[in-house]
């Protein structure tokens, strides 16, 4: 697993250096717009669009060939891609949190209700759209799955608003919306480790 996953973060390295000062720059021109808080939503979803991106790079370089003659079992890799997707989505969401609460600071607007739900919806949609992201990069060829993974996050803010409106847009609310999210993840994760696994590999 360790192996696998410093292969992806080597993979992912050149993307990950820029992403830092887009981040910032981000944090202070929304500052200037809409709630900073806003960064925790969008780095957060950026930094998990990486991970996926790693399914598409090793499809393109064969590396899922190559894996398939290794001793290395075909749940593991489906492991590393969603540990690879808390990973990097965790750092975004630290990021944009560090940023945020900087900008919020400097400008005296810090609110903790506001921040909230910011930090819900990042969870909500990071994990309700990876809990779909992930496994149909594995499906699906590259074409298809641009088109999934621009969907997927819409439909995850539908899902986030169709849960909280409801209920009234409580801190309740919101909290549930982002376990609705983990949920999905998690039993994302289990199909495809035993989905996934069982398929040939002909990407």
């Amino acid at each position: 697993m360790k192996g696998l996953l410093l292969k992806d973060f080597y993979l992912c390295c050149s993307v990950l250096y820029l992403m830092v000062p887009v981040v910032a720059i981000l944090g202070v021109a929304l500052s200037l717009l809409v709630s900073t808080w806003v960064l925790v939503v969008l780095s957060t979803v950026m930094f998990g669009m990486i991970a996926v991106s790693t399914i598409n790079m090793d499809r393109v370089s064969g590396w899922q060939k190559v894996s398939a003659v290794l001793p290395l079992s075909r749940a593991r890799v489906v492991d590393s891609k969603y540990t690879l997707y808390l990973l990097l989505s965790g750092a975004g969401f630290l990021l944009g949190l560090v940023v945020g609460g900087a900008v919020s600071g400097i400008q005296s607007t810090f609110d903790w209700a506001t921040m909230g739900i910011y930090l819900a919806i990042g969870v909500d949609m990071a994990l309700m759209a990876g809990s779909f992201t992930i496994p149909l990069s594995f499906l699906l060829g590259e074409e298809k799955n641009v088109l999934a993974v621009i969907l997927a996050y819409p439909i995850a803010a539908a899902a986030f608003v169709g849960i909280v409106v409801p209920l009234g847009g409580t801190a309740l609310a919101c909290a549930l919306a982002a376990a609705v999210g983990a949920v999905c993840y998690l039993l994302s994760w289990m199909l495809a480790r035993k989905g996934l696994a069982a398929r040939e590999v002909t990407g």
